[in-house]
């Protein structure tokens, strides 16, 4: 160690602080604080300083020595040494208590709260002994997300809770980023039956929020957050509505807006294209829809024609848009090539595909290119493949076609990154017998978490076998119990051994009371089974 700092040493400064900026900044000063004094200097450079992630040591489930005695440094050495320089910090349910208690944080004013339980962020919100009331005059920016799959009747009101007590706590916040996971078992906030004076703030001028439905979206557009600029809002269901907001009134500081809705909706002219009426100032637009039940599929002439004409400064428009079950009045049906050409026509990168099942059962699928979400629902067979680098949450759906391994060749390629993958297609696979003879395997280099409980038992050995897909990372599988059994052979097999090594959490559709031995040796990394509650 002596003869490496030594060689270190005999770098110029701006040569050390270049190898240390290839290094996260926990490295950094773990590493580099308390050799020399050169080093402190260096290491307490503002580019490591301002900004501490700790969930970075304690993303490590297996905690151990090693991971406490870093924990330990980082509380009594090496924060105090650079408390003044600290703007923010992202830590855990592990770590926020012991930090936020320890230190003069003159310039903190950003707060990252990561993976809490419902009920810990209830704790923090609103103990009024709570160590984190400290800084409620410091907090500009504050991002949660909640993590919670309890299903404990006594949470389902918490996250509304907590939410408005945010607002009379915080009164300089600006930012807010306010997430409830998918997991998350409860409908999230609600605030149909709040008063107006609820969640009202001069000062948020950017807010990120998922809600229960659209009543709730229109409460937070009623005029209490009067500067809000930017507006990210993910909406469980979009529903008719008796609430509206005044037909003159207009967003006129709203530049910024983000609809993601993920359910079907037949809402989509009688609700979200009139709000989009009072939003004439924006400058950037994201939509993610599925609406259903209309007489034509969304194009590029309807999205014109109905919503941006009335955008004079809008000059970014990102979309991720469905259309399901069109009843078609005409008797020429549109191909995907007719709806790319609407958006080609207004200077829009676009791609889009159709299926066409029977009479009213049609879905047509089209996206903004390139692609900057991070997920996308509901592809099926008909999708035209392509590169989508930022998808990390992907759900493959045909309810009239099987997935054959030709398609899951296309979608590894698609989707390099994809972590979250679920199925629904209850089709049987048709070219099994001629795939196992020639085909190829798939990797899936970063796939983490696999859903097949809405599949049918030929893509639990299309994914599980060795000889069809590697999956070095799987570490949570959803599927049905009976499909597991079948696949294995009673967990004997060792067909699907090596993608299952590394499987720490199963969630079955019903959880047997008692596990076989060799349920045990098939799974040696197993550490939690849950039933299936909630699909």
């Amino acid at each position: 160690m002596n003869h490496s700092v030594a060689n270190i040493s005999a770098l110029c400064d701006e040569l050390l602080l270049n190898i240390f900026s290839k290094l996260s900044n926990i490295d950094v000063l773990y590493s580099f604080i308390g050799i020399n004094q050169r080093f402190d200097k260096l290491a307490r450079d503002i580019t490591f300083t301002q900004s501490i992630d700790l969930t970075i040591i304690s993303s490590d489930k297996n905690k151990n020595s090693r991971t406490t005695s870093i924990f330990d440094r980082f509380y009594l050495d090496i924060i105090p040494k650079i408390q003044h320089n600290i703007e923010c910090f992202t830590l855990d349910s592990l770590s926020m208590e012991r930090v936020l208690c320890i230190g003069n944080y003159s310039k903190f004013h950003k707060l990252n709260l990561v993976n809490l339980e419902i009920e810990t962020a209830f704790h923090i919100f609103n103990d009024e002994s709570s160590f984190l009331h400290i800084f409620e005059d410091q907090i500009s920016h504050l991002a949660i997300t909640i993590s919670d799959d309890s299903t404990a009747e006594h949470i389902r009101s918490l996250a509304t809770k907590i939410f408005t007590t945010i607002f009379v706590t915080f009164k300089n916040l600006t930012h807010l980023d306010f997430e409830l996971e998918d997991d998350f078992v409860y409908p999230p906030l609600s605030l149909i039956d709040l008063p107006s004076t609820a969640c009202y703030s001069s000062n948020i001028v950017e807010l990120n929020v998922r809600v229960r439905n659209f009543d709730d979206c229109l409460c937070l557009l009623d005029g209490r957050l009067s500067q809000l600029n930017t507006f990210i809002i993910k909406i469980d269901k979009i529903q008719n509505s008796s609430k509206t907001l005044d037909n003159k009134k207009i967003l006129y500081n709203l530049k910024c807006f983000s609809l993601i809705s993920t359910t079907r909706t037949n809402a989509y002219d009688t609700q979200i294209v009139p709000l989009l009426h009072h939003m004439s100032q924006l400058e950037k637009l994201t939509l993610s829809l599925v609406a259903k039940d209309r007489n034509s599929f969304i194009d590029g002439t309807q999205l014109h024609n109905d919503i941006l004409y009335k955008m004079a400064h809008l000059h970014t428009f990102i979309f991720d848009i469905t259309t399901r079950n069109v009843i078609f009045s005409q008797v020429i049906l549109p191909f995907s090539d007719d709806v790319r050409r609407t958006f080609i026509e207004r200077g829009y990168h676009t791609d889009c595909y159709i299926d066409y099942y029977s009479e009213g059962i049609n879905l047509c699928h089209v996206y903004s290119l390139p692609f900057t979400m991070k997920r996308m629902y509901n592809v099926t067979n008909s999708f035209p493949g392509g590169l989508f680098m930022n998808v990390r949450k992907l759900s493959l759906s045909d309810l009239f076609i099987p997935f054959e391994h030709d398609f899951f060749v296309k979608i590894s390629q698609a989707f390099p990154l994809v972590s979250q993958l679920a199925l629904l297609n209850m089709w049987k696979q048709q070219k099994k017998l001629t795939d196992e003879q020639t085909c190829s395997i798939i990797e899936y280099s970063h796939l983490v978490q696999l859903s097949l409980i809405s599949a049918h038992t030929d893509y639990v050995k299309q994914f599980l076998f060795n000889s069809k897909s590697h999956l070095p990372c799987l570490d949570t599988l959803d599927v049905k119990y009976q499909d597991l059994i079948t696949v294995t052979d009673n967990f004997t097999t060792d067909a699907a051994r090596d993608n299952c090594a590394k499987l720490k959490n199963i969630i079955f559709d019903a959880t047997p009371f008692v596990y076989s031995e060799n349920f045990y040796l098939y799974f040696p990394s197993f550490l939690n089974v849950a039933s299936c509650n909630w699909r």
